[in-house]
């Protein structure tokens, strides 16, 4: 259908009009996703209003139950239908081992990548460097977008739009990156074909432009193949020093391989540049202090916040970059995120918990006897997760190891929300389950007031996977582990009764001196959810689960059997990415 054809002056202005049109196009169109999330925001408002009112009523009336259950033809019986089909988009997506991503990402990238490749075909005729150059410029017109979605700022526009953190916009910023990468391919793979079947190969790789857009080519490719998950696992220093470094090296690559794309290379600069300025801005350097909590590979990094210029607002469940503080460019490969494990309204103070493993945490672990200087950029992440949490009638908090440092706080204000002090009716519908390696890796987590600390013991209930030996114990569910055992094999068998008397001197499920309630082994996931959902039935639970993925994996598929029945369910899994 396509040939190489020779076009007068007109003609070549004509198709130049038609690829600043379609790319332009291109760019615009992602204004209509936009707008289909606002008109769901929109429709989750009103239907919380409806339910407001539905509340209203006698909570015992039937009518009530079956409307939440979504029984009959009516408003809420559409609502449980889409709950169902909403989880079922949020199940996650693996090929030969390589997460891609929800169902719901995926079918939406798939989506996306055919309306732009109809736009690299539409009003091409026959010509083929037409549809060539279509390609290339389509793909130019993603990347402001694909750099926007990269924005750690919560000021950034989409994370107004979509009220999604940084954390949940990645996911689609890597998946928009491979349909920009594919469509790439496809121009420098046409190209070349024209080259080779004109004769011109040898003469276009000596020439600059050409060289330039091959070295993006590679440079797109390297930034795909760093970002798969078992490079990440091998090293994400490696990765993330990639990442920043080639991303920013792309600019000038592509900048000087062709004028006409060059529009969206000075939205994509300045975003760049947008998103530098706002983390320098929300950097401070502060005094610290670094010790290890004793019997733990954990550091406990603290900053105080009492003092007058520390005017910032911390939120529960917000985390922020920290490394030793140095020059600026540097700093951006050495800091980690890490979630605040404190309450600094309360506590007075910024309180981090981090694992001691290779690089960053590592430096910090050799500064533990001084008190440095700390470089502080934050505070990322959503601070509506205790407001949205006093909208559900049951919570259940699962933690696995240092994932604590985010459940813990918001149990913490969670509880102070609900009631001044323990024993209350409204603190009886929530409940803490955190998985540890050892008792050492939780006592961190209890507040400094007695009375708060009762408080904190009533729902929580630990479980603890290591014997006195450091032998693992298996999980009930038999498909997730914590901290060190992440590469144990699946479904081992369970320790001997023997060794479960060596995990710790008080028996299992029994109370510690500090009023905790203690578990040997790993807990029955599937009897905790069932246990939580079946008090009523019209109850509406919120789920937040922080650990290794196993966990959060066997957590959703449990949960999930009460979605397909049409209760109401808000499952949020913390998880870290770029």
């Amino acid at each position: 259908m396509y040939h190489f054809v020779d076009l007068t002056h007109e003609q070549k202005l004509q198709r130049r009009e038609y690829l600043d049109y379609y790319s332009f196009l291109a760019q615009i169109s992602v204004i209509v996703p936009i707008l289909a999330i606002q008109c769901y925001l929109l429709g989750t408002w009103i239907q919380r209003g409806v339910q407001k009112q539905q509340d209203l009523q006698t909570p015992s009336s039937p009518y009530v139950k079956q409307a939440r259950l979504g029984h009959g033809f009516n408003v809420s019986s559409l609502t449980s239908r889409w709950r169902v089909f909403a989880w079922w988009c949020g199940d996650a997506v693996e090929i030969a081992g390589v997460y891609w991503g929800t169902k719901g990402e995926v079918i939406g990238a798939g989506v996306w990548t055919l309306w732009l490749v109809v736009l690299c075909f539409l009003q091409t005729g026959d010509d083929y460097l037409h549809m060539t150059k279509r390609f290339g410029i389509v793909a130019a017109s993603q990347l402001p977008f694909h750099y926007l979605l990269s924005l750690k700022t919560p000021y950034s526009p989409l994370q107004l739009l979509t009220r999604q953190s940084h954390e949940s916009l990645i996911s689609i910023h890597q998946l928009l990156g491979r349909i920009i990468t594919s469509l790439l391919y496809g121009h420098a793979i046409l190209y070349l074909n024209f080259y080779v079947l004109s004769g011109l190969l040898g003469t276009k790789l000596q020439e600059f432009y050409v060289l330039c857009g091959i070295f993006g080519i590679i440079a797109f490719t390297i930034i795909g193949t760093t970002a798969l998950k078992p490079v990440r696992d091998w090293s994400y220093r490696v990765f993330y020093i990639v990442h920043v470094v080639l991303a920013t090296a792309l600019l000038p690559l592509l900048y000087f391989h062709v004028s006409h794309i060059r529009i969206y290379l000075y939205e994509t600069t300045l975003i760049y540049a947008l998103n530098a300025a706002l983390r320098f801005l929300n950097t401070t350097n502060q005094p610290g202090t670094i010790t290890q909590i004793p019997g733990t590979t954990l550091l406990d990094i603290t900053i105080p916040t009492n003092k007058p210029s520390s005017k910032t607002k911390w939120h529960p469940g917000q985390h922020a970059y920290i490394s030793l503080s140095g020059h600026p460019l540097l700093r951006t490969f050495r800091s980690n995120p890490f979630t605040a494990a404190s309450l600094p309204s309360v506590d007075g103070q910024l309180r981090f918990i981090a694992r001691i493993l290779d690089g960053n945490t590592s430096t910090l672990a050799q500064n533990k006897s001084f008190s440095p200087n700390l470089s502080l950029e934050g505070p990322y992440g959503l601070a509506s997760h205790p407001d949205k949490l006093l909208q559900y009638d049951r919570i259940l908090f699962v933690a696995g190891g240092v994932g604590a440092t985010f459940i813990g706080p918001l149990y913490r204000q969670l509880l102070s929300d609900l009631s001044p002090g323990k024993g209350s009716y409204r603190r009886q519908k929530v409940n803490f389950v955190w998985v540890a390696q050892s008792m050492a890796d939780v006592e961190w987590a209890l507040p400094g007031n007695e009375q708060e600390r009762e408080g904190f013991a009533e729902r929580l209930r630990i479980y603890i996977t290591k014997n006195t030996d450091g032998i693992a114990t298996s999980s009930s569910n038999g498909d997730f582990t914590i901290g060190e055992d992440d590469e144990q094999v699946p479904g081992e068998e369970g320790i001997e009764l023997e060794e479960q008397k060596k995990l710790m001197e008080n028996a299992a499920g029994e109370k510690t001196s500090s009023g905790l309630s203690v578990t040997a082994g790993r807990p029955d996931l599937t009897r905790v959810v069932e246990q939580v959902f079946s008090q009523s039935s019209s109850e509406r639970v919120a789920v937040l689960v922080c650990g290794p993925r196993g966990l959060s994996r066997a957590l959703r598929r449990d949960v999930g059997r009460w979605v397909k029945r049409g209760r109401e369910v808000w499952l949020h899994n913390e998880e870290f990415a770029l």
